[in-house]
């Protein structure tokens, strides 16, 4: 009653918000079939539901407390540095790592915060957060020559273009691209834990909500865009199901949902008002000199025409400018008199341990001052909820986690000050500003599971992120490490098979990351991947 390998396929970002509307209407039929025969039910990302910190939820069956990701970017206290997180910085191993020491193969595609890759008796081929100058990303290396021999250079996802229509017709084709890179490695060597990520979902969300709306001039082009995704990620789907042996169970997981995304706030700016934050800078210089239309509309046109291997070897010239930029703010604090600042792609909060000295007392104060504010628009409170860390997370990281962290309300999100520099659209000079994206990330991703053992047609409840890595060790018959704070969802299996084989529990391995984050120009080379995607 359990199933001989495990095959998971990631869908960044889907919601079912969207996918409901789509089966009901007969557009995602493999998807219809695969909820009927399992158990599904929405899936509570973390806290914050960003990218980087809930697939290592995903991964290693842990809270972020325990895990030591809290964001894409962090700010080291002492010297004031942001940096980007990497696998380097991950304090609880994952699956992989955990079935390839038990003796099980195991692999990992694409999936984000994996690099640098673990020496697993498989292969990682690392997702988003990998350098784009990294020569030998891959594990095992010689992975590496034959997949770029059959496929090309390995992208996380399709690159941003500045026309809607070229980059979804590109989102597509990244969809087909990863599906076939998926299968072929499927059958290059069958693996007892197979995990395969697809960004597009997350993409397409991101740039093409706005879209939606029937009063959108591009409505009716692109107004069923991320649909479009959807069914393409559906036919995938069927692929890679008709690829599994009888034996197999099969998971879909995504980290978050997804929402419109209608107004950002600069969060820096109110704890600027309030005095909490000092600058001994300018803040419009971030800004800097922003490209002329012409000059914008001859980087398009190269982008279109130039070889591939040409954009990125100027990609690789520009990275150590690249590397500046997630540092410009920080530059012009001033460290002596600021107490607090924002830094990261969530809106969390880091004290100033030089000026803080009753943290209590400065948590109330952002708490009853952030929680006051209204946005004069729209009549609505930007912030929904205002946590101290300890509130939240648990566990040997929780020293390195922002101080506080903030949750935007539907439609909000916080601006992240190196947004200012990458964007274009100069220093806010408000409270309020637009963003370059129309669609957010929501709590709630998806979990579906079908194969042996698992019930099928049943709904799920109160699924949560940790939840995932301890299910599917279940399902393979594995006991579940004592270090995860995830559980086995056992109501997705049958009485028979729990009455059968009871979940079991077996001493995990501590594993202590070295708290350090890439180097110079590979942060460079991120930040430049980063900027290209459109996340930053």
């Amino acid at each position: 009653m359990n199933a001989a390998r495990i095959v998971v396929v990631g869908w960044d970002g889907a919601t079912f918000d969207i996918i409901k509307p789509l089966v009901a209407a007969g557009r995602m039929p493999v998807l219809a079939r695969f909820l009927a025969e399992g158990a599904h039910g929405p899936l509570c990302s973390t806290v914050p539901p960003v990218t980087p910190v809930a697939w290592t939820s995903f991964a290693t069956g842990a809270s972020p407390g325990r895990h030591g990701i809290f964001d894409a970017l962090t700010l080291d206290r002492d010297t004031h540095e942001v940096r980007f997180v990497s696998a380097a910085m991950r304090r609880a191993a994952p699956a992989w790592a955990i079935l390839s020491g038990r003796g099980r193969p195991a692999g990992a595609v694409n999936v984000p915060v994996t690099w640098p890759p673990d020496p697993v008796d498989g292969f990682v081929i690392p997702g988003m957060f990998t350098p784009t100058d990294a020569t030998a990303f891959v594990h095992p290396p010689e992975l590496q020559a034959e997949i770029e021999a059959r496929f090309g250079v390995c992208r996380d996802s399709p690159k941003l273009d500045p026309d809607p229509g070229r980059y979804l017709d590109n989102l597509l084709a990244g969809v087909d691209a990863r599906c076939e890179l998926t299968l072929w490695l499927m059958a290059r060597r069958p693996l007892d834990y197979f995990c395969s990520v697809f960004m597009e979902s997350d993409r397409v969300q991101h740039f093409f909500w706005a879209y939606r709306d029937p009063a959108h001039p591009l409505h009716a082009r692109l107004g069923q865009a991320i649909e479009a995704v959807y069914e393409r990620l559906d036919a995938a789907l069927g692929r890679i199901l008709d690829a599994c042996p009888p034996d197999t169970a099969v998971a879909l997981v995504s980290d978050h949902g997804a929402g419109p995304l209608r107004r950002a706030i600069f969060l820096n700016r109110w704890l600027m008002d309030q005095g909490l934050l000092v600058l001994s800078g300018d803040l419009a210089a971030l800004a800097g000199r922003q490209p002329s239309p012409a000059r914008r509309a001859v980087a398009a046109l190269a982008r279109a025409v130039l070889p591939e291997s040409v954009l990125d070897a100027r990609r690789r010239a520009k990275s150590k400018a690249h590397a500046r930029i997630n540092n410009l703010f920080s530059a012009i604090v001033d460290w002596e008199r600021t107490a607090c600042v924002s830094e990261g792609i969530a809106g969390g909060i880091f004290f100033n341990p030089r000026v803080v000295t009753d943290r209590a007392a400065l948590t109330a104060r952002l708490k009853a001052g952030l929680l006051a504010i209204v946005d004069p628009e729209t009549g609505q409170p930007p912030f929904m909820a205002v946590h101290a860390r300890e509130e939240l997370y648990d566990g040997p990281a929780l020293g390195t986690a922002p101080d506080v962290v903030t949750l935007c309300g539907p439609g909000y999100q916080v601006l992240v000050p190196h947004e200012i520099a990458l964007y274009g659209q100069g220093a806010p000079t408000g409270l309020f500003a637009p963003h370059k994206w129309s669609g957010r990330h929501e709590q709630h991703g998806i979990f579906a599971l079908r194969g042996p053992g698992v019930a099928a047609g049943l709904a799920l409840a109160d699924a949560a992120m940790p939840d995932v890595t301890p299910t599917l060790l279940y399902a393979l018959g594995e006991a579940v490490p004592d270090t995860m704070d995830g559980r086995v969802l056992a109501a997705a299996f049958t009485p028979e098979t729990l009455a059968a084989r009871p979940p079991a529990v077996a001493p995990g391995a501590a594993t202590e990351a070295a708290a350090t984050a890439t180097d110079g120009e590979a942060a460079a080379s991120l930040a430049d991947e980063l900027s290209d995607l459109g996340y930053m």
